[in-house]
């Protein structure tokens, strides 16, 4: 079922399962700069990474990313949930660390990166958290 926003431009609230094409569509294009565009290239850059290094999960988008009222958002907040079987305390070889090091996917993709367990009570928080409404 193709993702649909409601009459203000935005998705319900809620978690919507989406191919990356259609967040691209929704909301990496051109708006009054290219930074959404720039910001989708490096989010598919960081999923085909995630995919070359075998790391198994899956994203939940959210931040001024997926705001249309922002122009040029600065970066890409995203929950990375690893497959329940994945161990973030274990020694990662540093190419799988590096795509889970909330440091490093800042400064290499321009992407907040939460890591998290699935099932876990930290995905539960980090959940919640995103499907809230922040107003400034």
């Amino acid at each position: 079922m193709p993702l649909e926003r409601n009459k203000h431009g935005i998705l319900p609230v809620d978690v919507h399962d989406a191919e990356l094409a259609d967040i691209g569509s929704l909301f990496g294009e051109f708006q009054r700069t290219n930074r959404r565009s720039t910001l989708f290239n490096q989010l598919s850059e960081y999923v085909n990474e995630l995919r070359a290094a075998g790391i198994k999960g899956w994203l939940i988008v959210d931040g001024s990313f997926v705001m249309r009222c922002v122009d040029e958002p600065d970066d890409i907040d995203v929950i990375l949930v690893l497959s329940a079987d994945g161990d973030l305390r274990a020694d990662l070889r540093p190419f799988r660390y590096n795509l889970v090091s909330k440091r490093n996917v800042k400064r290499h993709f321009s992407i907040e990166v939460f890591p998290v367990l699935a099932g876990s009570d930290t995905e539960k928080y980090w959940t919640e958290y995103f499907l809230q409404i922040h107003v400034k």
